[in-house]
């Protein structure tokens, strides 16, 4: 033989050899790449859980989130940015990217129907995810009534004289600042009233944080020494009757969140509106490590609890491992909303650690567990 012809026997075999072992080792990878991102879960529950499938009235919702707590499952949510006009945008970047990078999209997804002005209040977004499986929470932060332009925040402290939240209610004389806020509210709840439409059952969590000091419906002295308690739960039950019965929202599951009790806030508790005013109850908590302050209080009040917002500060931001959110949750509350991130922040869950874990975890629930309503 000559050379060429020798080379021509040896190299051929060895390089068809070669590529076979490359594409069994593709395969390989590619295997355990998807048992990676998107392992088995179990079906097998401790707990009878109730079917979604069909109906997700409030009662059944209440009833899942009840039967996730004691089987120590918690529903994964993210919060869809500032704003009603934001919802699309933020949900591409912050949930299809996630799904994209786990093969799951997360269970329940927030809104919020105030923090800036909308002439549209867009819901689509959320009526897409509804009717693809998932649950819908939304929150209002409305204008201030009691201060030109708009926005939300206030020391409510340092403006307590200015604040006057009786003057607000249905039956109050109509004043420039009765309009301003009940207009926000007609626009509001007519995007409610689309959410309505479309059959979502809408966990909706207005006047949040009202312990703390920095939205106008806030406390009006720290220390725990604040006086408006009794106009704070005048506001909410006028909403909450002004929903339910000139809009006809029968579709809200009535949420109320706070932050955490600390020598400058006022306890949990001490806002409370009544049992027959609210639904769940919630904390929003940040913090460099996950946890879970004030549960206790919370569980006093005889409601389903909810970490109502959460998301990493400081040094945690980017580093907070959503396993361990995970584990500090499961068996207390139904599901968390993590907040998104901004410029200077990576408080999105995309943006911390152990995403996948997390994502495909047997204590998280995402949306395809929760089940597409059938049409």
């Amino acid at each position: 033989m000559t050379i060429d012809i020798l080379r021509t026997f040896w190299i051929l075999p060895l390089l068809t050899m070669l590529f076979l072992v490359a594409l069994q080792n593709t395969r390989i990878e590619q295997k355990e790449m998807e048992e990676t991102t998107i392992p088995y879960k179990s079906s097998n529950k401790n707990h009878r859980m109730p079917d979604l499938s069909v109906a997700r009235s409030k009662a059944d919702i209440l009833a899942y989130f009840d039967a996730l707590i004691a089987n120590k499952q918690i529903i994964v949510g993210q919060h869809c940015g500032n704003g009603p006009d934001e919802i699309r945008s933020y949900y591409n970047t912050y949930i299809d990217v996630l799904a994209d990078f786990t093969g799951r999209h997360v269970g329940i997804i927030g809104a919020d129907l105030g923090f800036f002005p909308s002439d549209t209040y867009p819901v689509k977004t959320l009526i897409d995810h509804w009717q693809q499986g998932g649950l819908v929470t939304v929150s209002w932060h409305a204008d201030n009534p009691f201060n030109e332009g708009y926005d939300t925040y206030w020391d409510t402290v340092e403006n307590k004289d200015n604040i006057k939240a009786r003057s607000l209610l249905r039956d109050a004389p109509k004043t420039e600042i009765w309009f301003s806020y009940r207009g926000e509210l007609d626009k509001m709840a007519g995007a409610l009233q689309k959410l309505r439409d479309a059959g979502v059952t809408v966990i909706w969590r207005p006047f949040h944080a009202m312990n703390g000091d920095f939205f106008w419906w806030g406390i009006n002295a720290h220390n725990n020494q604040q006086t408006n308690e009794e106009d704070f739960k005048a506001l909410w039950i006028d909403l909450y009757q002004t929903l339910t019965y000139e809009y006809g929202l029968d579709n809200l599951i009535w949420t109320y969140s706070v932050i955490p009790h600390n020598n400058r806030n006022a306890d949990v508790t001490a806002y409370y509106p009544g049992s027959d005013y609210v639904d769940l109850v919630g904390m929003d908590y940040y913090g460099v490590a996950p946890d879970f302050p004030d549960y206790n209080a919370l569980k006093s009040l005889g409601k389903t609890i909810v970490m109502s917002e959460s998301g990493p500060v400081d040094q945690g931001n980017g580093n907070w491992d959503m396993m361990d959110l995970v584990n500090t949750l499961k068996g207390r509350a139904a599901y968390f909303l993590q907040w998104h991130s901004g410029r200077k922040t990576k408080m999105a869950i995309r943006d911390n650690r152990n995403i996948v874990e997390m994502m495909n975890s047997e204590a998280a629930i995402t949306r395809d567990e929760l089940m597409p309503i059938s049409f």
